[in-house]
């Protein structure tokens, strides 16, 4: 009768040792899968990062802005060119309330850097000239490549920006 226990018991542990490892086996399967799938995952998003360059018009001088690839950005191209005639607010942003809704997807930002182009709610389009700390929410749009040159064509007061395709 002792013989015959411990024979069950020799089978149990078998068994379980052989469970163990066929589970073991199948968790690491599933890991490499989602390993690879991450990998293509973070390839697509890789792709869908390419950016769009526009042109922005202002006294007669022409500057480049490179844009994000979002909803927002694609919204905003579909209806360029586009001439915002821009207001000047806290003499730190120039802003137009456009006559369609984009896209949005906000965050706060807690930086605003010179040069920033933002969408505050789904409808104002904000380029900044100035830096500052702010607790708003924007979707980012992009950004001036010349922001300097740019940002000595601004002025005071509101000015007129065409935005173009490059």
């Amino acid at each position: 009768m002792k013989v015959f226990i411990v024979i069950i018991i020799v089978l149990v542990l078998i068994f379980a040792v052989v469970f163990l490892y066929n589970n073991n086996l199948e968790n690491n399967t599933n890991f490499e899968n989602q390993s690879q799938q991450t990998n293509q995952n973070i390839d697509i998003e890789e792709e869908n990062m390419e950016t769009i360059k526009i042109k922005l018009s202002i006294n007669n001088k022409t500057f480049s802005a490179t844009l994000n690839n979002n909803e927002a950005v694609k919204g905003l191209i579909e209806r360029l060119p586009l001439t915002l005639n821009m207001q000047d607010l806290n003499s730190n942003e120039k802003y137009n309330y456009l006559d369609f809704s984009l896209p949005t997807s906000p965050s706060r930002p807690n930086r605003i850097n010179a040069g920033d182009i933002k969408l505050f709610g789904d409808d104002c389009l904000v380029i900044f000239y100035k830096s500052f700390n702010t607790s708003y929410n924007y979707t980012d749009l992009g950004k001036i490549d010349n922001a300097e040159g740019f940002l000595a064509e601004l002025g005071n007061g509101s000015v007129t920006i065409t935005f173009e395709q490059d």
